[in-house]
């Protein structure tokens, strides 16, 4: 879904522009190379995901040169009710990055909410907006963007997330900074389904329930909460799209990987392999072999 720092900006932009088109309430959010996590208030959560993902494609189709949907052809939807519920959501998606080894806390993974609760009192450097005109900012927008004063760019032309999302709202659930460093740092057990169990609104949420893959991947991703199973020199999807679109795209005469042709891909697929010793499916994910 994000094959650079760009990607993933403008994924935050059209979430921002949408949630203010739509009166929906963005709380907290995490963004993978594969696929992204919206907790967000709204009457109609099938209207707001099926505008984003449209305008998202939009974009992804014009950059990259491709044409037709992007992504699966549904959006998950979960309705989530009960205090207790919504905190478990949270830490679910706050902890996104660690979950699938791309960092070794929450807080280490950049495209997320994490480092944005509490960040004044537990030590952390928020987002910066810088001073922008309302001429300036819509220069990184769609056009036609509606979007009101409040909203800040940084100076990547990204929305800060502070004036646009729920933040306050966010941290209400719990309560303190410290309990808050608290359910970052926990691990996964029967205490987690034990708490939800108080609300009295119906089942509690595990992983596997906003995760809706195997269960052999959600053991992965259990195993990865402790951080050890993170490296700093394992490349991580964004490194090697970056890889493939700076380096090695250029040598082939083409801009984009959706230009290359199925005997190209396969030869980049080897180089990559052999010199950089990169896992089947990573190639597979960032060369769109399917």
């Amino acid at each position: 879904m994000f094959r650079d720092e760009e990607d993933h900006g403008m994924f935050i932009n059209l979430m921002a522009l949408r949630g203010f088109a739509l009166d929906t309430e963005l709380i907290v959010d995490a963004e993978m190379s594969t696929h992204a996590h919206l907790n967000v208030f709204t009457n109609d959560p099938m209207r707001y995901s099926s505008q984003l993902r449209m305008c998202y494609t939009k974009y992804v189709n014009k950059k990259y040169s491709r044409k037709g949907r992007f992504g699966e052809k549904y959006t998950f939807v979960l309705k989530v009710d009960g205090f207790n519920h919504q905190m478990v959501l949270q830490n679910y998606v706050l902890r996104n990055g660690l979950h699938h080894g791309a960092a070794a806390t929450a807080f280490g993974y950049p495209f997320c909410t994490a480092r944005e609760l509490f960040a004044e009192d537990i030590g952390l450097k928020k987002e910066i907006a810088v001073p922008m005109s309302r001429a300036d900012i819509t220069s990184f927008l769609p056009r036609r963007a509606e979007f009101p004063d409040e909203y800040q760019m940084n100076a990547q032309g990204v929305f800060v997330r502070s004036s646009f999302m729920e933040i306050r709202r966010a941290e209400q659930f719990y309560v303190t900074p410290r309990n808050y460093l608290y359910q970052m740092n926990r691990l996964t057990d029967d205490s987690w389904q034990a708490e939800q169990k108080k609300d009295a609104t119906g089942k509690p949420i595990t992983l596997a329930d906003i995760e809706p893959v195997d269960e052999r991947s959600i053991a992965q991703m259990l195993n990865n909460e402790n951080g050890r199973n993170f490296s700093r020199t394992r490349l991580q999807d964004l490194d090697v799209c970056r890889l493939i679109d700076k380096t090695i795209l250029p040598s082939y005469g083409v801009t984009s990987v959706y230009q290359l042709t199925a005997t190209q891909k396969q030869r980049i697929a080897r180089t990559l392999n052999y010199e950089f010793h990169l896992p089947e499916h990573q190639i597979r994910r960032c060369l769109v072999l399917g």
